[in-house]
């Protein structure tokens, strides 16, 4: 039952199976945690308290109502099935549109079903639109998907009595968090506590949050006096891991007889779920979609936003890769080709009158865009799609009946999540990482970061800093990544920041020892240290390629050999030191795509991408050409094929990959990768984060390509998924086609 009152909960069948060692129902936690507080911290929000077990009201179908532990998952899932239950039903809410309305109420914590609601407008917006000499306008739909990591959600937890220590390991984005949590929360000693996040098999963002499990799971230990654990099976991370992207963005363009956009407003409209889904809130998809760029690449002058996250009785939303800024730039760019259609202008050309193109730009808001290669994107996409050749090969297949499309996308994100970016956009988040470097007497090093890894290439990346700023080679770097007790700490591995933040940490630590070889290399090559160079494993003096000395050879007598310090040398060669950019930093970049629609299936296919990518300075491209790859294919998935669907009465239909389609390597297409480097001047060595681009533009660069191809067919679809019965109908002149 999506939404019920709980009448009465009866564990004694399970307790009495053999092999059950534990049965608890939400009475029997709630002393121990009244719940977890979701929230964010701006005028309009209504704070929720998801409760680790549901006592008295039920309000989605996942939500936990009891926990056993037993000597076995079967065993466990088999006393589970024998706890008896009687609910009360309640009026069921599943569509945003009906909770905005108000009537029925989703959570009684939120009578009026407002999560947060919100918005401001930047210069004279009604002036723009009054004066305008055309104005366009469009709904666009990203529907509710799952971030759907290869490794679901798992979680052991182990405490020790006699010392008070707790050991939790979790595959977490966020383990310094899930600590504080554990102390906040449940009352654990921070000192006595270590969380650890292994090698985790993906994350995109549902694992930067903390979950009831990894709460419950210490309190089960604790009792029970030994290790605890847990791991979701896929039916459970669909339905109960945290949703993501839902919601309704309704944007309008002010245009004036040149084809500028004059002013913009845009409004956001979120599904939000049973609860805010702590730490990020409902506001991870509707206030980051209109807040976070509502200009976009575009010299805009004047803008209007608002947005509204309701409660409805399904999963919770929470973060995903792209948060927000998908359907954002979705509406952006998606109208800026319903405009360049109405102009008779090409999607570049449309593009080119408006886009920024010097910098220092500062947009409505007041933030100021430092630097960036946004004109030089729409340059190159279209010197790589070859567009003048498109067009003939488009127009000759047309006449043999085949469809060939081509939609464009270019977006700017915020990157590096950091200090200096919430405080810009009116937040008080306080965002840092720190790093460890230590030198060992054989002139190998260990660094240790605060950031959990989930197949970013992190260790490759921050092995290269490393090595970098030591001037030794790679393979002699060791990297080590988070637990809440290393000498690193970490705000989570979210928002791009990973290659920003942490190499910021990692170069700042290194260059503390990097200056201390440098002095005693000095001293024993009796020379300037401002004329010591470090690379390839040696120490020598700049202009004298003879006067050198190996830097394992320079470690071992900094731990050995005193006369070869310089006077009052501290031989320590380890160092811990913090980073946080000083400020905002923005990456950008585009993304086009070819695709043919299949007339009689209504089947999207895939023919090629052409991908620009501006992340500042490259650490490694490929590295960075295979989170383009990925977050580009799971935007088809997004704009395609993937949907968790739900029936009117709250139940989730998409319980299995039966159900719920994924991109898989069959519709993957070609790849044409160019990197545009704009380096920043505020991190170290120029970079910029980029792991989320390609899911942020692609859905837009899907659906205006077959919005290109449905032209002759004079219709336009703005709801994703782009199903085959959606464009079929399309094709064929059904009300299905037609404009959302």
């Amino acid at each position: 039952m999506a939404h019920a009152r709980i009448t009465r909960i009866d564990v004694s069948a399970a307790l009495a199976l053999p092999g059950v060692f534990l049965a608890w129902t939400g009475t029997d936690v709630l002393p121990h945690c009244e719940g977890l507080v979701g929230e964010f911290a701006v005028p309009g929000c209504n704070a929720t308290t998801m409760p680790l077990l549901a006592t008295g009201e039920v309000v989605y179908v996942g939500e936990p109502v009891a926990v056993v532990v037993a000597e076995s998952r079967y065993a466990a899932e088999d006393a589970a099935e024998l706890i008896e239950w009687d609910f009360e039903e309640l009026p069921v809410v599943v569509s945003a549109d009906a909770a905005l309305a108000g009537g029925d109420v989703a959570n009684s914590q939120l009578p009026d079903n407002i999560g947060i609601t919100g918005g401001a407008t930047y210069g004279d917006v009604e002036l723009a639109f009054e004066q305008a000499d055309q104005v366009v306008s469009g709904r666009y739909y990203t529907g509710r998907v799952s971030a759907a990591p290869m490794e679901t959600r798992g979680v052991i937890a182990s405490y020790e009595w006699a010392s008070g220590q707790l050991r939790v390991w979790s595959g977490s984005q966020m383990p310094h968090f899930v600590r504080y949590c554990l102390t906040a929360y449940l009352g654990f000693p921070e000192q006595c506590v270590e969380v650890i996040a292994p090698d985790t098999g993906g994350g995109f963002g549902q694992k930067a949050h903390v979950y009831v499990e990894e709460m419950l799971l210490p309190l089960l230990s604790r009792e029970l006096d030994r290790p605890v654990k847990w791991v979701e099976d896929r039916r459970e991370n669909l339905m109960a891991g945290t949703h993501a992207h839902e919601q309704y963005v309704d944007i309008a363009y002010a245009l004036d007889d040149t084809g500028r956009i004059t002013a913009v407003r845009t409004d956001a409209l979120g599904d939000g779920g049973a609860y805010h889904a702590p730490p990020w809130s409902m506001a991870v998809e509707p206030w980051c979609a209109v807040v976070m760029t509502p200009t976009g690449i575009y010299d805009v002058p004047a803008a209007e936003y608002s947005y509204t996250a309701v409660a409805t009785n399904k999963t919770p939303i929470g973060a995903y890769r792209g948060v927000g800024y998908m359907a954002g730039t979705l509406a952006r760019e998606c109208l800026a080709d319903d405009a360049a259609r109405a102009l008779g202008m090409s999607p570049f050309d449309f593009r080119r009158s408006n886009v920024v193109r010097e910098f220092p730009w500062t947009n409505p808001q007041n933030i100021v865009y430092d630097e960036g290669s946004w004109l030089e994107t729409i340059d190159a996409l279209e010197e790589m799609v070859d567009y003048t050749a498109f067009l003939q090969r488009q127009a000759e297949l047309r006449l043999q009946g085949r469809y060939l499309g081509l939609g464009l996308s270019c977006f700017v994100e915020s990157s590096g999540e950091s200090t200096a970016t919430s405080k810009e956009h009116g937040l008080g988040d306080v965002y840092h990482d720190t790093a460890t470097v230590r030198m060992d007497p054989n002139g190998t090093a260990t660094v240790t970061v605060g950031l959990t890894a989930q197949g970013q290439g992190l260790a490759t990346t921050m092995g290269q800093m490393a090595a970098d700023t030591l001037g030794i080679r790679v393979e002699d770097i060791t990297v080590r990544m988070a637990t809440s007790t290393s000498q690193a700490y970490g705000s989570g591995t979210v928002g791009s920041r990973g290659a920003v933040i942490a190499s910021g940490a990692v170069a700042r630590a290194g260059g503390i020892i990097r200056e201390k070889v440098r002095a005693v290399a000095a001293h024993m090559l009796e020379a300037s240290e401002n004329d010591i160079e470090l690379a390839d494993g040696t120490a020598s003096v700049a202009g004298a390629p003879d006067a050198k000395v190996a830097i394992a050879d320079v470690a071992a007598a900094i731990y050995f050999d005193m006369t070869a310090w310089p006077e009052g040398f501290d031989p320590t060669l380890e160092a811990t030191l913090a980073y946080d950019t000083a400020r905002p930093m923005f990456s950008n970049g585009g993304h086009a795509m070819i695709v043919e629609l299949d007339p009689d299936t209504g089947f999207v296919r895939f023919e090629k991408v052409f991908s620009v990518e501006d992340c500042g300075t490259v650490i490694n491209p490929n590295v960075v050409e295979g989170q383009i790859r990925g977050g580009v294919v799971q935007g088809i998935g997004a704009a395609v094929f993937e949907e968790l669907s739900y029936d009117a009465s709250g139940q989730l239909l998409s319980t299995t990959f039966l159900d719920y389609g994924l991109p898989t390597m069959d519709v993957a297409p070609p790849f044409e990768i160019r990197h545009l480097e704009t380096p920043s001047a505020h991190t170290a060595s120029g970079v910029k984060g980029m792991g989320e681009s390609g899911l942020i533009a692609a859905p837009a660069a899907v659906l205006n390509a077959v919005n290109d191809a449905l032209t002759p067919f004079g219709a336009v679809l703005r709801e994703l998924p782009l199903t085959p019965e959606k464009v079929f109908s399309a094709m064929n002149g059904s009300s299905a086609g037609e404009a959302s």
